[in-house]
């Protein structure tokens, strides 16, 4: 077989192979697609991040009366900063508030941020942290803010956070490998 005969095993066609192989095989086809996070389970933080860069690469726009699929398509979220945490955690439809964020997490302090925690200002907006920035206090975030500047990736300094009255959360399912 030549490069060119190689079949293109993608993780959408493996998933239907699997649902014609025997329940036996189920659990190694599972493994072998580590990057699809079962709904409402555990997720990694690199899934939490590519999950993130799907909306933001797709401009999903602000719109908290609408919806849009995840990466899979298969479930469908609020277009709003909750419905955009919810979707990268792949957590319940159509998506958590702010208010009730905190109630799948752990409160965590402002220097043990990793990948997929996130900000989130009681009753006013959620940011997903990315990472630390290379200047000293600042963090880089996604967030679906608001119609005027709808997905963003972006730069803030954690010190004005703080005062706005942001608390950083790590999500109970979130690991790291």
């Amino acid at each position: 077989m030549t490069a060119h005969d190689t079949p293109n095993l993608s993780r959408r066609r493996l998933l239907r192979a699997a649902a014609i192989v025997p329940a036996v095989a189920l659990p190694a086809v599972a493994v072998a697609s580590p990057a699809q996070a079962a709904y409402l389970g555990n997720i990694v933080r690199a899934d939490v991040l590519e999950r993130a860069q799907n909306w933001y690469n797709r401009n999903i726009q602000y719109n908290g009366g609408s919806r849009a699929t995840d990466i899979d398509g298969s479930h469908t979220y609020r277009q709003d900063c909750s419905g955009f945490v919810s979707m990268c955690w792949h957590s319940a439809t159509p998506g958590h508030s702010t208010r009730t964020l905190p109630d799948l997490c752990t409160r965590i302090n402002w220097g043990q941020l990793k990948t997929g925690d996130i900000v989130n200002s009681y009753d006013n907006h959620c940011m997903l942290f990315h990472k630390w920035a290379a200047e000293s206090g600042h963090i880089w975030i996604y967030d679906l803010a608001d119609p005027s500047s709808d997905m963003r990736h972006v730069k803030v300094a954690t010190a004005s956070l703080r005062n706005q009255g942001y608390i950083p959360w790590r999500y109970d399912r979130i690991r790291d490998n």
